[in-house]
């Protein structure tokens, strides 16, 4: 992005136009963003401290000069007054697409102190002043900043003659087709009716149809205007019958056209000024690829690197090194082969690949060529997983091609988009019952609460009233514990102790065998032994009372629960508890509900929002319902903000379609253009391209050629330099012969092609060979007389071809092959041409000879079938009968043909052509009669006459219209 910021030294005056409140009204009910009032334009502009963002358009046939000033939401068009004192406010626009594409390539940042407004032109404040010179000025210094090309080179001696012939050819060729067009006379009307019929005055149409007086129409595309009405120019879209369609570059009222008048042609200088456009790129180095114009004069290109890509499809060495040398070019590919040798089929692979393949380097590619039949051609044979777009003329366009076109394709995207965006706001309508639904939510969840509050209090009134009940009971038991505790204390000590006493009387019974000290041992573990005896008692009494003391506090439990049944107090809460408990779970489902609804109303444009299932506790239920109310009011802002943006975007792009133009061109792998369009859209302005493949090259001049070529970064050149030369009035060839300038010479007679085939190296110049459309035989003849023997007939199956590979019974019939006018003339030398592409055609049949055969299934000089179906199923007739008619048979071939008497089999003398039989031509070799030689007279026509037919007189065939022949006398 370039940008450049302006700072003024006095406040901008504006002035609303005469319809700014008309428009500002009507556009501000289907665009958001738009001030209310005309007075909040100066404040939205004094609310961008940091500058407007403002472009110039320096103006054309709809308006003048004007600056473009830009705020958040909309686009004002300012028009200087006559005195550059201040601006009109002309037009106001919301934002599109194609104004942040302009504004994202360059723009001005004006910061005037101020932004003022008056509404009469006469309040404008002495001293006030437009600076229409400074930011004209500025706007300029931009156009002319550019990133510097490291590699551009200055212009040299020979490139600037270079140039300076090519522009002296583009002024040759303009001066005499702008001499040629107004020296065409007018074509006069005498009606005129608009194409959707007559409408109000005051609705300017843009078609019209014009019936004119004479026969003379205006060629279809050109640029036609009324006769003394210079501002209602128009192209002619259909001319035919004495009616010609014309569609007017701006839209002309009724009571404009006169009922009568003339139509009169329009120079159209457009091609001639692109040509022009390209020269100056040139001149100043401002194309995409800085070698270009050393490449196109000194013939110095940068070395081809090697790459291991690919084709989809099957190519043989030539076409698949043309194909990987166009993928890695720096600067210029030439690619030369005849007709078949399959040279959009290569095209075809290298658009594919530099269009899809980021190894290559790839990006967007542009098909062109000087006709728009051939940018068709390669466009129609690309895959459909590509994005391909053609821009040009409908009418020129082929069918095929035309879903292809770039208006096709915006009105097909503007329609899917309001049939999607119609889709989308009934699915917004519908989601905003969400909003009810979760305020819904909101009150049920307020409920819930409320009621998870009622289940806690009376869980603690019930407790309460359980523990009042129960408490004498509770006392006696917790008394019964306490006594249990002591005496399982007990127990537990005596046991220790009893368990420490045996261990030790056994440990002492196991030293009483020892001689000194057994007795002291045998007596200890008597009295251990006794202590023992003594306690075991007392711990069975301790464990007896345990059981006893068990059962009483299971009995003082059980009567605490029967105090809790049946108090009074305990049972009034617990129904309570119960009651409080019932109508949770009743307000949490009807929560669960209406998170339900508000989820499914908006699970339309929010897909990843859902409910959760209810859990076991109220607790958890209660939680997550909370959350979903938090994700629910999070969305609503979110999609109600959406449901505008959406109803905004369908608005903006029923009004105007044309906005997604440049989103389509910049998401395009290939664009087919001619070579004129390419420059002349402008739809494709400032579209980047980095592979430009210009089909049929051989029939483009230089000129023309650079028109594309300086908007690429690499170009390639596919065509023929055997085939037509570039189209080139006579008048401007004899005016450059006059001149006797050997580079206007060249110019004017050679193509792009031809100049880059001989100056380039051998390694920039593919050739194909292998043609694999025509006959070999006619492949040979056209390889040796106009290829010097350069192509190569693909191999493959032998096919029969009746035009080629002729009988020698019908060469016969035809009688032996003329030799070519410079043979008969003693030259020996058989010259290219029609006679002797026949006379080679008939000299090289490779066939072997067939003998002329009446057909299978079919008589011989009948055309009934040799079948049983031919007699209805019934057995064939009588044998005289079958006799009679042979004979009768032979009388009806002695009348149609002399000598046998046989008729020729069938022949098919075109391969589209049915078979069918007929007779062998007048003035024919015949063939040989055994029993009548060529002695026989010859009858009229100069053919042999039959002995039976001699002195009799010659009557027409019975089926071909005529009478019946007289029988004959026996």
């Amino acid at each position: 992005m370039s940008a450049a910021t302006v700072v003024l030294r006095a406040p901008l005056v504006l002035v609303p136009g005469l319809k700014l409140d008309e428009q500002l009204r009507s556009k501000s009910r289907s665009s958001a963003g738009l001030p209310t009032e005309v007075p909040g334009i100066v404040d939205d502009l004094n609310q961008l401290p940091d500058g407007v963002a403002a472009s110039l358009d320096l103006g054309h046939s709809r308006h003048r000069p004007s600056l473009l000033v830009h705020t958040r939401a909309y686009r004002l068009r300012l028009e200087a007054t006559n005195r550059g004192t201040g601006y009109f406010i002309k037009h106001i626009d919301p934002l599109r697409l194609a104004d942040h594409a302009r504004l994202a390539r360059s723009c001005l940042l004006v910061r005037p102190p101020s932004w003022r407004m008056v509404f009469e032109l006469r309040a404008v404040p002495d001293g006030s002043d437009a600076q229409w010179e400074t930011l004209a000025e500025a706007w300029q210094r931009l156009g002319r900043t550019r990133a510097p090309q490291p590699d551009a080179a200055a212009v040299s001696d020979a490139q600037a003659q270079w140039l300076g012939t090519v522009d002296r050819l583009i002024d040759m060729t303009e001066e005499h087709s702008v001499r040629e067009e107004r020296e065409t006379a007018p074509f006069p009307y005498q009606r005129v009716r608009s194409t959707g019929g007559r409408r109000n005055s005051t609705t300017p149409q843009s078609m019209y149809e014009f019936r004119l007086l004479g026969p003379a129409l205006p060629p279809a595309g050109a640029f036609v205007r009324v006769q003394g009405d210079l501002e209602t120019r128009g192209r002619v879209h259909r001319a035919a019958e004495g009616s010609v369609t014309v569609r007017f570059d701006q839209p002309v009222s009724w009571d404009r056209l006169p009922e009568r008048g003339a139509l009169e042609l329009v120079p159209s200088t457009v091609v001639f000024s692109k040509q022009r456009q390209a020269v100056a790129s040139l001149r100043t180095g401002d194309t995409e690829n800085p070698h270009l114009l050393r490449a196109m004069v000194d013939h110095r290109v940068r070395g081809i690197p090697p790459t291991g890509a690919r084709p989809r499809e099957r190519l043989d060495p030539e076409q698949t090194d043309a194909f990987r040398k166009a993928l890695t070019t720096e600067d210029l590919l030439v690619v030369l082969g005849p007709p078949g040798t399959g040279k959009t089929r290569t095209i075809t692979e290298i658009a594919h690949t530099a269009a899809t393949t980021t190894g290559t380097g790839g990006g967007r590619v542009l098909v062109t060529s000087h006709t728009n039949r051939a940018v068709d051609n390669v466009l129609a044979r690309l895959p459909r997983d590509l994005v391909v777009i053609r821009v040009g003329d409908d009418s020129k366009v082929h069918a095929d091609v035309k879903p292809l076109l770039l208006e096709e394709q915006s009105e097909n995207l503007s329609e899917g988009i309001r049939h999607t965006m119609a889709h989308r706001l009934r699915a917004y309508r519908e989601a905003e019952a969400a909003a009810l639904w979760t305020a819904e939510l909101s009150s049920r969840l307020d409920q819930v609460d409320g009621s998870a509050r009622d289940v806690r209090d009376t869980a603690a009134r019930l407790h309460h009233a359980v523990q009042a009940a129960t408490a004498p009971a509770r006392a006696r038991r917790e008394a019964l514990r306490h006594q249990d505790d002591e005496r399982e204390s007990a127990r537990s000590a005596l046991a220790d102790r009893a368990a420490r006493l045996q261990e030790k009387v056994r440990s002492l019974r196991q030293r009483s065998d020892r001689p000194l000290t057994g007795w002291l041992h045998r007596a200890r573990a008597r009295r251990a032994d006794e202590e023992l005896t003594g306690l075991r008692p007392e711990i069975q009494r301790l464990e007896v009372l345990g059981r006893e003391l068990r059962r009483q506090i299971e009995a003082e439990t059980a009567e605490a629960d029967r105090a809790a049944r049946e108090d009074p107090a305990v049972a009034s809460a617990r129904a309570a508890h119960q009651a409080a408990e019932h109508l949770l779970g009743k307000n949490l489902q009807s929560a669960y509900e209406a998170a339900g609804v508000a989820v499914q109303a908006l699970s339309t444009v929010v897909p990843d929002v859902s409910a959760p299932a209810p859990p076991r506790d109220p607790a958890e239920a209660a939680a997550a319902l909370h959350t979903l109310r938090a994700q629910l009011e999070a969305w609503l802002p979110i999609v109600s903000a959406r449901h505008a943006l959406t109803q905004e975007w369908r608005t903006a792009v029923g009004e105007d379609p044309g906005q997604l133009v440049p989103e389509l061109v910049r998401y395009a792998h290939v664009v087919g253009a001619t070579c004129i369009g390419a420059a002349s859209r402008p739809e494709l302005s400032g579209v980047p391209f980095d592979l430009g493949i210009i089909d049929e090259a051989g029939q483009i001049g230089v000129a023309d050629a650079l028109v594309p070529l300086t908007r690429v970064r690499r170009g390639v050149l596919v065509g023929d330099d055997r085939q037509l030369p570039p189209f080139l009035d006579t008048a401007v060839a004899d005016r450059a012969r006059e001149t006797g300038d050997p580079g206007l010479l060249r110019l004017t007679s050679q193509s792009a092609l031809e100049q880059l085939r001989a100056g380039l190296p051998a390694s920039h110049v593919v050739q194909l060979t292998r043609q694999r459309r025509m006959p070999a035989e006619i492949a040979d003849f056209v390889s040796v007389s106009f290829y010097r023997g350069g192509t190569a007939h693909r191999e493959g199956p032998p096919a029969h071809r009746p035009l080629v590979h002729q009988p020698d019974g019908l060469r016969r019939h035809l009688g032996p092959a003329r030799p070519h006018p410079s043979r008969v003339a003693g030259t020996g030398h058989r010259g290219p041409g029609p006679q002797g592409a026949l006379q080679h055609l008939r000299g090289t049949s490779a066939r072997p000879a067939r003998r002329l055969l009446p057909p299978a299934g079919f008589r011989v000089g009948g055309d009934r079938p040799l079948s049983r179906a031919a007699h209805g199923g019934r057995p064939p007739p009588h044998r005289a009968d079958r006799r009679l008619r042979t004979r009768e048979r032979l009388r009806r071939q002695r009348r149609l043909l002399p000598g046998r008497g046989a008729r020729c089999r069938p022949l098919r003398l075109h391969p589209q052509q049915p078979r069918r039989t007929r007779r062998i031509p007048q003035g024919t070799a015949p063939r040989q009669c055994r029993r009548h030689p060529r002695q026989d007279p010859v009858g009229a026509g100069g053919r042999p006459e039959h002995p039976a037919q001699r002195g009799r007189p010659r009557l027409p065939h019975p089926r071909r219209g005529a009478a019946p022949a007289p029988a004959r006398p026996r």
